[in-house]
């Protein structure tokens, strides 16, 4: 996995790539360009856009190249070419030296790239004035646009807008990957991201810690899913799934059906409708029970699962307290995580997966604020309530109590969709079950769920029963 880092990590890895290689700031700047310009190396008409840090002698750099290779540009200059930095004017003078082009107010003519050098990683307020309008005037062409390390608006921790923020075709990342790039608002600005390394060697990155780490395809080679032949159900774990309360079936056979397909030996979903006995006649795959006490598997099943239908009213939160009395591996979602917000702490086995409102709900604070730093309090909730955090939504984060955090970069918008939640509660419950540690059955369950999401090819008609049925062709 690869690690992600904040912007004060940044600067200083910046530093010890420029003393490991031996170069000043301004050859590292002029190294991270060229690495960027190979991007636009082609383009026909190119325009970059310059701010006030760093990024603007990226540009800078990049414009010169493109002088030098014959290509069409101009350097859009937001700011007056004596305020930039030491570095950025150096490169500012040299393209203006060779015949460069420099404007300071909207161009007026098309261009087949755009290149976005505005801010960097260290945006820490909301974007206004001139950088606004140019913003939204970028927002606006019809042409390819190119951030440079990151869109210009993003907040490189959270993912965060603010004010504005540029919408990038193709997002070059350098040296290092940024939290703000993969989740909240950074999967929508960033485009395809490629990291740039500058052939760093691995060795710069060790002396500086961190905490935050992208999940990559790597977790679907899990020792846990190498299987001896001579096996039978009871090889692979127990599962029983608690919802569907007030014939909300749905969810409960979604999820039901989901931990069969992650792996698991058995399954049996628990309602409290006497109509949920007509579940095994539809899904003969799936043992049903009519109420909590008539379960057929709880005394022996590894792991619960529950929330899915559960509903919030006295009867659900009865039978929450019934489940939570037992000493089993857990899975809580949906209408449990409302329903248990405030208690005591659970025990490391315990895997909560809420979606920002009920992130929200489980701190008591606003949606908003859920959403205003994910990945802080995805790891808020899981010191909380001493459990394994799944915080879903765009850029998913697990999380655990120490703070180490772990960032989904897979999946798309089609899946905001009804019982795709359920589908994520059953698989993470199978791989419980089938012994992989709770860390390990999250970060892997979110991973999987997601990939199986965005090979189902359905768009914005995908459906969560597609995904149970592809989640076989992921994992072999």
């Amino acid at each position: 996995m690869r690690k992600l880092y904040t912007s004060q990590d940044i600067k200083s890895i910046d530093k010890y790539a420029a003393n490991h290689l031996k170069i000043s700031s301004f050859e590292l700047m002029q190294q991270a360009a060229a690495a960027v310009y190979h991007y636009i190396q082609h383009e026909d008409e190119v325009l970059i856009v310059t701010g006030v840090g760093n990024n603007a002698g990226d540009g800078f750099v990049m414009a010169t190249l493109a002088l030098a290779n014959q290509q069409s540009v101009k350097v859009w200059s937001l700011v007056a070419i004596d305020k930039l930095p030491i570095d950025a004017k150096k490169a500012a003078e040299i393209y203006i030296k060779n015949g460069g082009r420099v404007v300071f107010n909207t161009p007026n003519e098309n261009f087949s790239c755009i290149v976005d050098a505005i801010f960097g990683t260290g945006l820490n307020r909301k974007v206004s004035g001139d950088f606004a309008t140019a913003i939204e005037w970028i927002n606006q062409q019809n042409c390819a646009v190119l951030a440079v390390d990151i869109p210009s608006g993003l907040d490189a921790n959270t993912g965060s807008i603010q004010g504005c923020c540029v919408n990038a075709e193709k997002t070059i990342t350098i040296l290092s990957d940024k939290i703000g790039l993969y989740t909240n608002d950074g999967k929508n600005k960033c485009g395809k991201i490629y990291l740039e390394k500058l052939n760093v060697p691995s060795a710069v990155y060790e002396g500086v810690k961190s905490s935050s780490f992208l999940l990559t395809k790597s977790v679907l080679n899990h020792q846990q899913f190498n299987r001896q032949e001579n096996t039978h159900k009871g090889s692979f774990g127990a599962v029983v799934v608690v919802g569907g309360h007030d014939a909300m079936f749905g969810a409960l056979v979604l999820a039901g059906k989901s931990v069969l397909r992650s792996g698991a030996g058995l399954v049996e979903v628990v309602s409290n409708n006497t109509q949920a006995s007509l579940i095994s006649i539809a899904y003969p795959d799936l043992i049903a029970a009519t109420d909590i006490n008539s379960s057929r598997l709880l005394s022996k099943a590894e792991v619960l699962a529950i929330g899915p239908g559960l509903g919030l009213n006295q009867e659900s939160r009865d039978v929450l307290n019934y489940c939570l009395a037992q000493d089993k591996k857990m899975v809580i979602d949906a209408d449990a995580l409302t329903l248990i917000a405030g208690r005591n702490e659970f025990n490391a086995d315990a895997i909560l997966t809420p979606h920002p409102k009920e992130a929200a709900i489980l701190l008591g604070i606003s949606v908003e604020t859920i959403q205003s730093d994910r990945v802080k309090y995805s790891i808020e909730i899981s010191k909380k309530y001493n459990a394994i955090v799944v915080l879903k939504g765009s850029g998913t984060v697990v999380a655990e109590p120490s703070g180490i955090t772990f960032i989904c970069p897979f999946g798309y918008s089609g899946m905001a969709t009804a019982g795709m939640g359920d589908i994520l509660t059953g698989i993470i419950a199978g791989l419980l079950a089938q012994g992989f540690p709770a860390l390990d059955a999250a970060s892997t369950g979110v991973v999987w769920h997601a990939l199986a999401a965005e090979a189902c090819h359905k768009g914005n008609g995908l459906m969560a029963s597609d995904v149970i049925e592809k989640l076989p062709e992921i994992v072999t």
